[in-house]
């Protein structure tokens, strides 16, 4: 491979190099310590001290292309547009997908996911499901990151009805709808789980579910179950 740019004499012995990039790392020491003691006595608040984005407080606005967490695409009645074809979860190299399978109440539909999960735990969003979906059933086009908050496996299990309800956030309130959402359940949870009085609140099981889906839809009781991916343990 040639270089664009032949290095001068001192770039080749490196040691100017070495010496003038810890001069970086330390003026950004530095100054970062000095703006940071400034601010504990409510100096310099204009100035910001790092470069950082202060996530949840502030956060950057995703590409268009960028595989965000998933969603379920809707028909125009509001019905999940997956036929539960078990493509999706064949695909799926980290075996994140759950799919059961029930009887549709549409006449011209043969059968719809009566449960559809996802591990986001074993995602690693590499888009294949999308892919693999025939009918455009699953997206990750929501512009919101893999939650991040949790101290239960189940915290990080997608269920369909919140996969369906991003499709109709995103409808309702654009790109920012889901990410907003999302931001506001962390201050929620934030507000219970580490409430002093209340340390029996860091287990799941004390903690409520998102208030959108904590209620799964009435007719699902009736449904008859007729076919569960093998593949999936459930385990």
């Amino acid at each position: 491979m040639q270089r664009s740019e032949q290095m001068t004499f001192w770039e080749r012995i490196y040691i100017p190099e070495i010496l003038r990039g810890l001069a970086i790392t330390n003026y950004h020491f530095i100054r970062n310590l000095g703006l940071h003691t400034a601010h504990l006595f409510g100096m310099k608040k204009g100035v910001n001290a790092t470069s950082t984005t202060q996530y949840p407080e502030e956060r950057k606005r995703y590409s268009d292309n960028f595989r965000g967490s998933h969603r379920l695409t809707l028909r125009e009645d509001c019905s999940v547009r997956c036929t539960a074809c078990f493509l999706c979860a064949t695909a799926c190299p980290a075996q994140c997908i759950y799919i059961e399978a029930g009887e549709s109440p549409d006449p011209h539909v043969e059968k719809f996911p009566v449960r559809y999960e996802i591990d986001t735990l074993r995602c690693i969003y590499c888009g294949l499901c999308v892919e693999a979906c025939p009918c455009d059933a699953i997206r990750m086009d929501t512009y919101v990151h893999p939650r991040i908050w949790g101290f239960d496996r189940k915290d990080f299990v997608e269920p369909k009805e919140l996969l369906m309800h991003r499709s109709r956030v995103l409808a309702e309130k654009g790109r920012d709808g889901n990410m907003n959402e999302m931001l506001e359940w962390y201050r929620e949870q934030d507000a219970a789980v580490y409430d002093p009085q209340r340390p029996e609140m860091k287990t799941y099981t004390n903690r409520e579910a998102p208030k959108h889906y904590a209620e799964p839809p009435d007719h699902i009781d009736d449904l008859t179950v007729i076919d569960r991916h093998p593949a999936r343990s459930g385990k």
